[in-house]
């Protein structure tokens, strides 16, 4: 039996959920974990955990009950991220931007929502999982000089400088350099503000990668051979200029610490 949800279906069974016990969110610090089963949807463990100023990641999982179609009514604010499946698979259709796209293990999105309405596929029994990095861009990259914002894509250079934005979505393949950042994210070592600034370089890293391949299939799509070398620099310029705002936010947090 398929079942239809909405969003306000999903607020009304969360909110009888936690009265009833049956599913608990908590919050420690800079972090938030929600967890246990909706009543009669499905079963739930999720972390989200705050970075650095515009950054955070999330590790999600998810078990459906029953063979569901949720319509997503609420996608009104700009959300941009990057989603990363380890598991499962979901087939989703963003109204207006894409037809139906399966979300599968193996696969990774880079997207940019607003003023869209979604229609989500879900089969009972496959346990989906994923980490999800929620970027915004203004303050994410608000240390960053005019000539290094010509490096990310174009989507989040327009909402950095205030520009229209626009619906956007991307799909790729995750690379055994991503696996191994993913990994490292789930099998994080620490504990408190440790935690926070090992995930935080980890998000980071993947956010480098992502930008490299991002630049790469340019250079290969649409650029002539003779530029190639120029785009490659930039290609590892874009990573330099990551990891040392990165470093540089790492030393004025210590400063806060002490």
């Amino acid at each position: 039996m398929t079942k239809i949800l909405t969003d306000t279906d999903w607020q009304e069974l969360w909110a009888e959920s936690e009265q009833k016990g049956t599913v608990s969110r908590q919050s420690k610090g800079v972090e938030t974990i929600s967890q246990g089963k909706v009543f009669d949807v499905c079963n739930i463990h999720g972390c989200w955990t705050k970075l650095r100023n515009g950054l955070s990641v999330e590790i999600n999982e998810v078990n459906f009950t029953d063979d569901l179609v949720w319509i997503r009514d609420s996608l009104n604010n700009y959300q941009f991220g990057l989603s990363f499946f380890l598991s499962g698979k979901v087939r989703i259709e963003r109204h207006g931007l894409t037809d139906i796209t399966d979300e599968s293990v193996g696969k990774y999105y880079s997207e940019c929502n607003c003023d869209l309405k979604e229609t989500e596929y879900w089969k009972a029994g496959d346990k989906f999982s994923r980490i999800y990095l929620k970027i915004e861009p203004q303050q994410f990259f608000q240390s960053f000089e005019e000539e290094d914002l010509e490096q990310i894509p174009m989507y989040l250079h327009q909402a950095v400088i205030g520009g229209k934005v626009q619906p956007y979505y991307q799909q790729g393949e995750i690379t055994q350099q991503m696996w191994l950042v993913l990994s490292h994210i789930l099998k994080c070592p620490h504990q408190g503000l440790m935690k926070q600034m090992y995930l935080e370089s980890k998000a980071v890293e993947l956010i480098t990668l992502y930008c490299q391949q991002f630049q790469k299939d340019n250079v290969d799509n649409y650029r002539s051979p003779s530029k190639n070398l120029s785009d490659i620099e930039k290609i590892y310029q874009a990573k330099e200029i990551l990891l040392n705002n990165l470093e540089n936010h790492r030393i004025s947090t210590a400063g806060r610490v002490k």
